[in-house]
């Protein structure tokens, strides 16, 4: 199985504000194609939510695993993207920004002992790879402020399946910055201002967008525009079973 982060020579690799890198055409086409192919249908993603527009709903590894209708090619794909393997890639990528946002980290890393897959393995590392869908919108609209992720998150990857005929405009994953004193929402983790633009990344189909979390981590998506169309990706998490950062302790929560 072809590893997300396998074409190397694609690699755009930026580091400030916080550390992330962009593959285009990060899987060999054929693979590509095939999976796009065999997407499961929105139905299966939605079923049992309450539905509403602009809304993010997942399937999770565990989910996708254990069902018989997610083709082979897809099981083969999750399996390898919740392995110690896939987690040997990305810090073959993020060994110089780990060393510096956590130093002193590597005797700490996730060995091929202590990793699972999160929701299914009561581990010290769990992986996660999700099919996720952006409902269609009627107004032009956000699905996510900029904001950071949980603080016991390592990284997250993004692989984008736009579809063909989608001609909906934005809807990009925005990477920003802190602008003055941030000023949380109740819910701690999503700002309410306090922040600037700095790289808007296009949702393009075969693209990889991966970033290694930390307080500086700050990332949203920015509006699309009324479209009937869905937006596409697979999600791909790591995370501890303890929090790297004191978000309390980093943030006064206002």
């Amino acid at each position: 199985m072809f590893s997300v982060l396998q074409n190397k020579s694609k690699i755009k690799f930026v580091e400030k504000p916080f550390s992330y890198v962009i593959i285009d055409e990060a899987l060999p086409f054929d693979l590509y194609n095939k999976l796009n192919e065999d997407f499961p249908s929105y139905e299966k993603i939605l079923d049992n939510v309450k539905y509403q527009q602009n809304r993010a709903y997942r399937y999770s590894a565990v989910q996708s695993l254990s069902d018989k209708e997610i083709s082979k090619e897809w099981k083969d794909f999750f399996k390898f993207h919740t392995s110690y393997n896939f987690f040997k890639d990305f810090y073959e990528i993020f060994e110089g920004p780990i060393n510096k946002y956590y130093p002193n980290s590597k005797s700490k890393l996730p060995n091929e002992n202590n990793i699972g897959i999160r929701n299914k393995d009561d581990t010290y590392f769990q992986l996660d790879c999700q099919f996720v869908i952006n409902t269609p919108t009627e107004i032009q609209s956000s699905v996510l402020r900029p904001h950071l992720d949980m603080p016991n998150k390592f990284f997250t990857a993004l692989l984008y399946m736009r579809s063909p005929e989608d001609d909906s405009i934005g809807g990009n994953l925005t990477i920003n910055s802190f602008d003055g004193q941030p000023i949380f929402k109740k819910d701690k983790y999503v700002l309410k201002e306090g922040s600037k633009l700095v790289e808007e990344i296009e949702y393009k189909a075969n693209r990889l967008v991966m970033f290694l979390n930390s307080p500086f981590s700050l990332h949203g998506v920015s509006e699309k525009s009324p479209s009937k169309h869905y937006r596409r990706y697979i999600n791909f998490i790591g995370q501890f079973n303890f929090d790297l950062w004191n978000f309390d302790h980093i943030f006064k929560n206002n």
